[in-house]
């Protein structure tokens, strides 16, 4: 029961500080944090494939993870790849959702740059048909978030699991705010 009333106090701490801190959202680090896994691929604007493959959240005091995603609309393939996760957010609107922020490297396509990004991901059920992936990056580009749908019907698949936490998912304390883990780089 302790532990329930220190959940029940945490979150809306955690709510305010991200409100206190001027962001124009209500993202916040998960208290207690967690993790989300994912994979699979969706149909980009230009009507191509997009693979991706991502997880994040919160080990011993700090952000983890790894994003990938090779982007089929340019020839040669743009690859974004990260190199470090600066950020894992929830949003109380959409409370199976994660937004995974970072900084990476893209090859192909555009040419070769540093850049910020920030993925969302989302369990919906299962079997994944209703999961949903979306990415920003610093210089502008955006996917929106989309459904990875049933093969044939959406043009998509794979599967999202948002996991519960455990003894090791402890986030930064204190967190950071949004615009110190995402860059100002806005959810896809």
């Amino acid at each position: 029961m302790c532990r329930t009333i220190r959940t029940l106090i945490a979150i809306p701490l955690a709510l305010a500080g991200a409100l206190t801190a001027g962001s124009a959202y209500a993202h916040f680090v998960p208290a207690p944090c967690d993790f989300i896994t994912g994979g699979g691929w969706v149909i980009n604007d230009a009507g191509e494939k997009t693979n991706f493959g991502a997880h994040g959240g919160c080990k011993n005091g700090a952000f983890w993870g790894h994003v990938n995603v090779v982007d089929h609309s340019y020839n040669p393939p743009a690859h974004l790849r990260s190199t470090s996760i600066t950020g894992y957010l929830m949003d109380p609107a959409f409370p199976h959702a994660r937004d995974i922020c970072g900084e990476g490297v893209v090859d192909g396509g555009a040419g070769s740059f540093t850049t910020r990004f920030r993925v969302r991901l989302e369990d919906n059920g299962e079997p994944g048909g209703l999961d949903k992936f979306g990415l920003r990056l610093s210089n502008g580009f955006d996917m929106s978030t989309r459904e990875l749908g049933p093969p044939g019907e959406t043009g998509g698949g794979g599967n999202i699991q948002l996991h519960k936490q455990n003894p090791s998912t402890t986030g930064p304390s204190p967190a950071p705010t949004e615009a110190e883990m995402c860059g100002g780089v806005p959810t896809p």
